[in-house]
């Protein structure tokens, strides 16, 4: 992460080397063509390589690329890549920003989106709007594999039968941080998994040392919904290994008229088994007649 900049400003280079003169001014509207520039860390090991169509010197110290590929490298794997067909990168702040779609790919998951922002001395990622992320499960086999050459082409794919297995989510807008490894999504996430659905106002994806999904955590007007079954709560975890979900903030589960409340409510994606702790509330009605029968503990 850190060679991203010396990468791209190798471009401005070789902009300034075919200029009359170094100064900036002299190199505005030049542009080069079918680019690439690797990364090499101190042992030999490519570390990034940035590609495009076009790079073309802009006011304000801006660099327009057209057709950006950027792909980094971990122990000489590729590790992500990010795609967009338009983009620019501000070389004093080491930023790259669009409005254009954008698609980020790394083994565990795959994020589509419109309009990013990315900082590459926090190794965050913004992405404004639509947002769509496929979470890969275990077993499944990596993103990468099937990596997009063009953003969007993963939003269009992603509604195949492929999708029946796989964890998604969509939202307004999401913030990824390769460093910490953690994805924020706000406004209307959703999340879609083969066995159930959760709506909340925000989410956050934790992974593993080893970059699988850990844990989904979603916060604000909690909403779980799995056959019959409906529940509502604050705040809640999801545990994607051991499909276990844990609910607080009033929380509450209802299945068809039967309602169960408690100020703690853990249950099983693939199981019926349910803990309720403490001050557990169970109301039963019966089919055969309107009267209901109450339990606590």
């Amino acid at each position: 992460m850190k060679t991203i900049s010396k990468i791209l400003a190798s471009a401005a280079l070789a902009l300034a080397l075919s200029a009359p003169a170094p100064g900036i001014d002299d190199l505005l509207g030049q542009s080069i063509r079918k680019f690439r520039y690797p990364s090499y860390d101190a042992q030999g090991q490519l570390k990034m390589e940035v590609a495009g169509d076009t790079a073309q010197v802009m006011p304000e110290g801006l660099i327009r690329i057209t057709s950006l590929k950027m792909t980094f490298y971990e122990e000489g794997k590729t590790a992500m890549m990010i795609v967009t067909p338009v983009c620019f990168y501000d070389r004093m702040n080491q930023t790259a920003s669009s409005e254009a779609p954008v698609t980020v790919t790394r083994p565990e998951i795959m994020i589509n989106g419109t309009g990013f922002e990315w900082s590459e001395k926090s190794g965050s990622i913004s992405i404004r709007s639509n947002t769509r992320v496929l979470l890969r499960r275990s077993g499944q086999r990596s993103y990468l594999d099937s990596a997009p050459a063009t953003a969007g082409v993963a939003r269009a794919e992603s509604t195949t039968a492929a999708e029946t297995n796989v964890t998604v989510i969509t939202s307004r807008s999401l913030s990824f941080n390769q460093k910490t490894m953690a994805a924020v999504f706000e406004g209307g996430a959703v999340v879609s998994d083969p066995e159930l659905n959760i709506s909340s106002d925000s989410l956050t994806v934790e992974f593993t040392d080893d970059k699988k999904v850990k844990q989904i955590n979603a916060d604000g007007n909690v909403v779980i919904t799995r056959d019959t079954m409906r529940a509502n709560a604050k705040t809640a975890t999801y545990a994607l290994q051991e499909g276990k979900i844990t609910l607080w903030g009033k929380p509450t589960v209802m299945r068809q008229k039967d309602n169960l409340t408690a100020e703690s409510i853990v249950f099983w994606r693939d199981s019926d088994r349910i803990i309720c702790e403490p001050n557990a509330h169970l109301v039963i009605y019966s089919d055969s007649a309107n009267n209901s029968k109450i339990s606590k503990n």
